[in-house]
């Protein structure tokens, strides 16, 4: 009897991990798109790396969390001249700041699959406090979709300088959609 109590004890702390798990990214299925304006017509682009740690608990949104890193060198846009211009010292700076980040504070559910997550977002070693609201739906094959968006201002992170900045050549504002397609993880947090 006292072994099938631990037993029992032990599958259920085993399965409260595995919920406890971040869900394991499909790079293929995900994408980080954004939108440059330049002296108005919009050129946009992706980012071809990043990684993301994401664990939603519909049940208890508050102890949910999300962690994204993208990788500035693999920005594309298509046009060669464009993306080294993009990654150059005076906008994204890939040699100095390979990477951004976003890092939840707090999640907490609006409803309907719909959530408002407040973290940080670091472009540039520029850190600045965001709200990011995004969609989480379960599809079949126990994938979960995560879609968002939300809007990068260029001179709150230092991105872009000189001639880029006199009289709206490229637009303040970046709109970035995120999808991030996640599927189950077999990896157990660890107590």
């Amino acid at each position: 009897m006292h072994k099938s109590i631990i037993l029992v004890t032990g599958l259920i702390f085993v399965t409260a991990n595995a919920f406890a798990s971040p869900r394991t990214l499909l790079p293929a299925e995900s994408q980080i798109e954004f939108t440059v304006k330049e002296m108005g017509v919009p050129v946009i682009g992706v980012f071809k790396q990043f990684d993301a740690a994401i664990d939603i608990n519909p049940a208890k949104p508050e102890k949910s969390h999300a962690d994204l890193r993208i990788d500035i060198g693999s920005l594309t846009t298509g046009n060669e001249e464009a993306d080294a211009i993009a990654v150059a010292p005076e906008w994204l700076d890939k040699t100095h700041t390979p990477y951004a980040t976003f890092k939840s504070v707090s999640i907490r559910a609006l409803g309907g699959g719909d959530y408002e997550a407040h973290g940080t977002l670091t472009i540039r070693d520029q850190k600045r406090d965001i709200i990011v609201k995004f969609r989480s739906v379960d599809v079949s094959g126990g994938k979960t979709i995560i879609t968002g968006d939300f809007i990068v201002k260029r001179s709150e992170f230092g991105i872009g300088g000189g001639v880029w900045n006199e009289g709206g050549i490229v637009a303040e504002d970046i709109p970035v959609k995120v999808r991030l397609t996640l599927a189950l993880t077999a990896t157990l947090v660890n107590p």
